[in-house]
């Protein structure tokens, strides 16, 4: 088992590299362009994936401790099981979303995640928290409203691309607490290989009655989507063994920052006002969450 240590500088690289990868590969299906449907790019997500992933995982197996399948080993295969349901769910939503919606705006959204995880703690594990926590929530949840520029009428309140990114953000809310125990539970190679095939096997029957022709061009740009996941999950995984969670939140919100750049140079676009001012928020607000937020499970001994 990979030991936990305490190195908070270099966990908060690795986590800025992870945010950077996680970046570029969301823009890859929007560069990609075409009326392909999400759960085709989530199929070539986990397909590439897997295929990175496979040689580094046979290589490395007859060295990797044994993997009980009763007990804590059983119970560790199932949050695997479970996290790949998550993330297919997850994926497929902000690759609709980033197709959908401006760039930056549904990179913003995404961000809420951290309102998602305290309301989840508080409802389902029956944690307290602070007045200040709450307002921060509210505030940070408004902020990803008017990140989406929504349509102010009661009909068609909200875009299908910035609902997509909402219901993204909240599944990456109870995602999150998953990666966290099972990052310090078993190997990083056996981690993203069991993901990577399990999400595989859930997505391969919609990817493949939602397929379309590829040009060899979007045939070049979508292989890159797997390499920069399994990339992506290395330098989390890395992150999380080096440095708290706690201190790692915050290295999150440079997303927006990639993301307005990407939607800059690579997309043409840029926030609207409402759009500007709901990034604002989202930052302010979740900037205040993480920092003052102590719910997050505390790193084993």
């Amino acid at each position: 088992m990979n030991a936990v240590t305490d190195r908070p500088l270099a966990g908060i690289a690795w986590a800025a590299l992870a945010v950077l990868t996680a970046s570029m590969l969301l823009a890859l299906p929007k560069w990609a362009g075409g009326d392909i449907s999400p759960f085709q790019f989530t199929l070539l997500r986990y397909l590439t994936g897997l295929a990175t992933i496979a040689p580094f995982y046979f290589r490395a197996k007859a060295g990797l401790p044994e993997y009980d399948t009763k007990g804590r080993g059983r119970h560790t295969f199932k949050l695997h099981a479970l996290r790949a349901a998550l993330a297919v769910i997850r994926i497929t939503c902000l690759f609709y979303a980033v197709t959908h919606m401006p760039f930056a705006n549904a990179q913003a959204i995404t961000l809420t995640n951290g309102v998602f995880m305290i309301v989840f703690a508080v409802l389902l594990l029956h944690e307290r928290a602070r007045p200040a926590t709450l307002v921060a929530c509210a505030v940070c949840f408004a902020g990803g409203v008017i990140a989406a520029e929504p349509k102010w009428q009661v009909q068609g309140f909200l875009s299908s691309g910035a609902i997509a990114a909402l219901v993204g953000a909240a599944i990456w809310g109870i995602e999150s607490t998953v990666i966290k125990y099972t990052v310090v539970r078993d190997e990083t190679v056996r981690i993203l290989f069991t993901v990577n095939l399990i999400a595989a096997g859930l997505i391969a029957i919609p990817g493949i009655i939602a397929w379309t022709p590829l040009s060899w061009t979007q045939w070049i740009m979508l292989l890159f989507i797997g390499p920069l996941a399994i990339m992506t999950q290395v330098f989390n995984v890395k992150a999380f063994r080096l440095a708290d969670a706690n201190l790692l939140a915050p290295v999150r919100y440079s997303s927006v920052v990639f993301a307005l750049l990407i939607g800059w140079f690579i997309f043409g676009e840029w926030p609207t006002v409402w759009g500007g001012m709901g990034i604002m928020l989202i930052l302010v607000s979740g900037l205040a969450l993480t920092l003052n937020v102590s719910g997050y499970p505390r790193r084993p001994v």
